[in-house]
């Protein structure tokens, strides 16, 4: 399973979460444009395949941006604060079953930042907006070479 699936499976599968943002608004990728509030959306920034000097390591890195959207700053903060516990939550996890899963070995956080968007329908209702980039080690399949 990908790392994306697997942040999928996991964060849509936590009551924490889902008591905030129903499951069918965390989205891989981007939200559609006045789609509706709250969301989670993420998508992988950068990554990187650990190796040594004989092959693959099978550790890899990746950093992931979630962007947390909500009509209020008080409902962005509180879904930001679920997902910070979630994402440390998962570390040293699997998900996923047998040849399947996916294990988490360690995520960091780093570089939260916060913005109200503007309407452009000229109306007074802001969307709240939380960003941040969870730095994310997992195992991954070592490629074989003929």
């Amino acid at each position: 399973m990908s790392l994306k699936a697997a942040l999928h499976q996991y964060l849509a599968a936590q009551s924490t979460m889902t008591a905030l943002v129903p499951a069918a608004r965390i989205f891989r990728g981007r939200r559609n444009t006045g789609s509706a509030l709250p969301a989670i959306t993420y998508f992988r920034v950068s990554g990187v395949d650990e190796d040594h000097q004989a092959a693959a390591s099978g550790l890899a890195m990746c950093r992931i941006q979630f962007d947390i959207w909500a009509s209020t700053d008080s409902g962005a903060e509180a879904i930001y604060a679920a997902l910070r516990g979630e994402l440390h939550t998962m570390q040293a996890t699997s998900i996923g079953s047998g040849g399947n899963a996916t294990t988490i070995d360690l995520i960091t956080l780093e570089n939260a930042t916060d913005a109200a968007e503007w309407p452009q329908d000229g109306s007074d209702s802001h969307t709240y907006h939380i960003s941040t980039d969870a730095v994310i080690w997992h195992r991954t399949t070592v490629p074989t070479f003929s």
